[in-house]
């Protein structure tokens, strides 16, 4: 952004031409002022003029009439006529003087320095004036004689005579200068109407410059905050400026569209899109957040190497064919280990400095030349990377890497939840196929079935019946199978009803008696006094207990004591079943997988045991956990809500 293009500048700019117009405005008030002043002062020295000449002449019409008769009377005369005479002379000479000159300090040594500047028919005025003043100064000296003894009846005579020439001529300069002074208030009148109409358009310039620049930006901007406020995150604010105004409309865009983004692809997966369609509308939507022509997601499989599963160029999808790569010593191994987006600066130079960084010389090849490795490991089925690239250099910034820190909570589990709707659908899938398989299955075993029951009846050799004994325990394990496939596939239906749990366990207790002697496992149930009503399914509670008790015998150690202890949370209003035995250790990692379909480490097993032990216990609103201590045995913990 231009410093001159800035809101700080422009309105600095305002704010000085403000400042200017101010200055300018007193500026000129006080020259005003100060020429009303000087004009008061002329007016005041030309009235003194007047005043001056005027009293001249009374003073001689007086002396005329009033003549000394005596030397007595003459010298009283001459000491107070002849004195003023001579005041009123020399002070009328000053002020003709100061007029003509311009130079009015002497006459205004009572105000501060004034150079005022006189019209020329002011000046013509005011040279009359002096001129006839000096020819009548002449005419008076000569009238008057010695000093010592003036004629001063002739010169009262002179004076009455020349006075009304003299008056006249004064009425003129005091003429010229009133309309001087009238001509100069015009014009000052017209400059300030002329400086207030330029100062008006200033200010009504300013104040439309600040509506359409700031103003109205600001309405927009308060518009595209009230429209998020309200959930509306696809609202852009216009951008009509690239002031700080425009830049915050610019940001609040590019929130917005992020936002935007975010939900969308949130929206998206609660549709149940799959993944490639996920990878998809991040590869059309997110270039509006960050530099992006390419994206591709890795899978980590479980023989330790790394698969490219989809991936588009350009939001096209880009057909790489399969590409796996060792995981182990990459790039992307450390990404999934620290759990933080990983920037690669260069992608060229990068993919030489080991020989084991193959999928960077993939993109390489592809001359892709900066890329953000994010994993995506919360709450996934499958461990992944999700790769954004760029055919720019050094294209990602801090603020990019940033992002994608603070969405990447928001990408993986909406990543971990494409792929978890992907693995039930597969496994929806699955179970589908394998209930028609066994309903397909079971026909040909019930006739293979009759056929043993009819072996059974006829007499065979003892090779022969082993093997028979050996085939109807297959066929009976097979229909367990089968059962246990069926039983997990089909729709869960509950058949609810008020019960207690006590007289549950007690029934499978006895159920599993025999298979207990026969491990030499004793079985050991601690049962509150009070009854424990729930509302449940009894045959599906039996059904899971039955379960749980089988394996726990089959994992006891000869001889050692399986427990079996109920106890009740009043305050969560839940029943919590414990069953220990003092069996071996598993492994953590078969401990995480322990609930899985078809995972056993039993040899004649089925794997579908848990499993369907867990859908039993969650489809009653509870919850199932198991705890494995070395030389501790295991521990499965049963939390159902009762009705306390």
């Amino acid at each position: 952004m231009k410093f001159t293009h800035t809101l700080k500048f422009q309105i600095g700019i305002a704010l000085l031409a403000l400042i200017a117009l101010f200055s300018f405005f007193s500026m000129h008030t006080l020259k005003i002022l100060d020429e009303q002043r000087t004009q008061g002062a002329l007016l005041r020295l030309a009235g003194e003029l007047q005043a001056t000449a005027q009293h001249m002449a009374m003073q001689a019409m007086n002396y005329e009439k009033n003549s000394p008769q005596d030397s007595t009377t003459y010298t009283r005369e001459l000491r107070l006529y002849y004195q003023d005479l001579m005041n009123n002379t020399g002070q009328f000479g000053d002020i003709c003087a100061a007029f003509s000159s311009g130079d009015f300090q002497q006459q205004l040594d009572n105000y501060e320095s004034m150079d005022p500047v006189l019209s020329d028919n002011t000046l013509e005025a005011a040279f009359e004036l002096e001129d006839y003043w000096k020819k009548l100064l002449l005419a008076l000296d000569k009238v008057l004689g010695p000093e010592e003894t003036p004629h001063l009846a002739d010169a009262a005579r002179l004076i009455v005579d020349r006075n009304p020439v003299l008056l006249m001529k004064t009425r003129n300069l005091l003429k010229a200068l009133d309309e001087d002074i009238q001509q100069r208030t015009q014009q000052t009148s017209t400059i300030i109407r002329i400086s207030f109409a330029i100062a008006l358009i200033i200010a009504i310039g300013i104040m439309l410059w600040f509506y359409r620049r700031v103003l109205r930006p600001l309405s927009s901007s308060v518009e595209g905050f009230r429209q998020a406020s309200a959930g509306n995150f696809s609202y852009q604010v216009p951008v009509s400026s690239d002031d700080e105004i425009g830049f915050l409309a610019l940001s609040f865009n590019q929130l917005s569209s992020r936002l935007n983004t975010i939900f969308e692809l949130t929206a998206r997966l609660q549709e149940g899109s799959d993944l490639n369609e996920t990878l998809e509308f991040v590869s059309r939507t997110f270039p509006e957040l960050l530099p992006l022509d390419w994206v591709g997601i890795l899978f980590v499989s479980t023989d330790g190497h790394i698969q490219l599963e989809r991936a588009f160029s350009d939001g096209i999808p880009d057909e790489l064919g399969i590409l796996r790569f060792p995981l182990k010593n990459t790039l992307l191994e450390k990404c999934l280990n620290s759990g933080k987006p990983l920037h690669i600066p260069d992608i060229q130079n990068v993919s030489l400095q080991n020989a084991s960084y193959r999928f960077l010389q993939v993109l390489a090849e592809r001359q892709r030349q900066d890329a953000i490795f994010l994993p995506v490991t919360s709450q996934s089925p499958i461990p992944g990377v999700l790769v954004f690239a760029t055919r720019q250099a050094h294209a990602y910034r801090p603020e990019h890497t940033q992002l994608l820190s603070n969405l990447a909570t928001v990408i993986t589990l909406s990543f971990s939840r494409t792929l978890k709707l992907a693995e039930h659908a597969r496994l929806a899938a699955i179970g589908q196929f394998v209930s028609n398989i066994a309903h397909e299955i079971r026909s040909p075993l019930a006739t293979v079935s009759m056929a043993l029951d009819y072996f059974e009846n006829t007499k065979l050799p003892h090779a022969a019946n082993k093997r028979l004994q050996l085939a109807e325990q297959e066929m009976a394990r097979i229909n367990r199978l089968l059962a246990d496939i069926l039983l997990y596939a089909r729709p869960l239906v509950l058949n609810t009803q008020s019960t207690d749990i006590c007289p549950i366990l007690e029934k499978a207790i006895t159920s599993q008696k025999p298979l207990a002697d026969k491990h030499r496992v004793h079985l050991h149930l601690s049962c509150p006094g009070d009854t424990l009503p729930m509302h449940a399914d009894p045959d599906r509670l039996l059904q899971i207990f039955l379960n749980l008790l089988r394996n726990a015998i089959e994992a006891a150690t000869r001889g050692s004591r399986i427990t079996i202890e109920i106890t009740s949370e009043n305050a969560n209003k839940v029943v919590q079943i414990a069953i220990h035995n003092q069996g071996g250790f598993i492994s953590p990692g078969n401990m995480e997988r322990l609930f899985e379909p078809f995972f056993t480490t039993k040899a004649n097993g089925t794997g579908l045991g848990l499993a369907i032990v867990r859908r039993l216990v969650q489809a009653h609103g509870g919850s199932i956990v198991a705890t494995s201590e070395q030389n501790n045995g295991t521990t499965f913990v049963v939390r159902i809500p009762c009705m306390l």
